[in-house]
């Protein structure tokens, strides 16, 4: 389990966000880790959490990612229950609305701070917030990593929410 108080400790400068991405050699990094950091700094709310990604035929081509985001320490979700419903009763429509509101709102660059935006005003949020008590999102499933990001970075700043997930430091 991801130590999420460590996590939020060490984004106190850019540096410290650079240090925990997944992806730090992205052309920009150091100037999109210096703008995550002032999201962060100034966010009407925020909270390190964790994240769980579910892959889903939904989409074509790789698929689609189902991520699931909450914080710990005020909810525990049932996972085998969430996938299940991912499975077996989500509404794929909802699902691929989903993804193109999620492509649609993030900046048209190549990201590695707080790519997508507005999650928690959505219908496919609403559906699982009010099932299972944490947020969603809906992303093209770009590579199996995808799948393995387990901590939830999440600042809201004019009623907008944002999220950046990566992979807990060992």
């Amino acid at each position: 389990m991801a130590d999420y108080p460590r996590i939020a400790s060490a984004l106190t400068s850019p540096d410290g966000f650079l240090a925990l991405a997944d992806d730090r050699r992205v052309f920009g990094a150091k100037k999109q880790a210096a703008a995550a950091f002032d999201l962060w700094s100034s966010a009407d709310a925020r909270y390190v959490g964790a994240s769980r990604a579910f892959a889903t035929a939904a989409g074509t081509g790789t698929g689609l990612a189902i991520r699931v985001y909450w914080d710990p320490s005020t909810t525990t979700p049932r996972l085998a229950a969430i996938a299940s419903a991912i499975a077996t009763s989500l509404p794929d429509a909802l699902a691929r609305a989903d993804e193109k509101a999620t492509y649609d709102s993030r900046d048209k660059r190549q990201s590695v701070f707080f790519s997508w935006r507005g999650m928690s005003s959505r219908p496919l949020s609403q559906w699982f917030r009010e099932r299972f008590g944490v947020e969603a999102c809906t992303t093209r499933l770009e590579s199996l990593a995808d799948l393995t990001q387990d901590v939830a970075v999440v600042a809201s700043a004019g009623g907008v929410d944002h999220l950046w997930t990566l992979t807990a430091p060992a």
